[in-house]
């Protein structure tokens, strides 16, 4: 599993930089990916967020998702992604990506799964607590000068 949030760590590692210790780090370094050294990578799990909502995790090959994500609009226009409806739900959907890729089957007999998921979040969550993610720019917000 490789992000773009990998860069950061991997190329400060190829420079010999040091990373940054006054804020949390998303990245994992994966020089060892890049250089063929592993095929599997350093990253376990990975956080998926719409704007500053966490949305879905993933922990190997499960993904869940923890808001119900629907498409928008109709015909030709129905986008998904960053464009979809979230909505809260009670309990979270999950699928094994490697076996099923296009999410059609969800998964209800492996909810040992959860653990590790759930541990990734809350390992978010204290890291939120020490380091605050910086607010989201807001474009329609007149009250301040733009960029602020």
């Amino acid at each position: 599993m490789f992000s773009t949030m990998g860069f950061m760590p991997t190329f400060a590692n190829i420079l010999g930089a040091k990373l940054p210790s006054d804020r949390a780090i998303d990245g994992v370094n994966q020089i060892d990916v890049l250089n063929g050294k592993s095929t599997a990578g350093n990253r376990e799990s990975l956080l998926t967020f719409i704007g500053p909502d966490l949305v879905a995790g993933r922990w190997k090959q499960w993904r869940y998702y923890f808001k119900d994500m629907a498409r928008t609009g109709t015909g030709q226009q129905m986008v998904g992604g960053i464009y979809a409806n979230a909505a809260p739900m009670y309990y979270p959907k999950f699928y094994n990506i490697e076996m099923d890729p296009h999410e059609d089957l969800q998964m209800t007999h492996y909810g040992w799964t959860a653990e590790p998921i759930f541990k990734v979040v809350q390992e978010y969550l204290a890291s939120v607590k020490k380091f605050p993610n910086p607010p989201p720019s807001n474009a329609t917000n007149f009250s301040q000068p733009l960029g602020k």
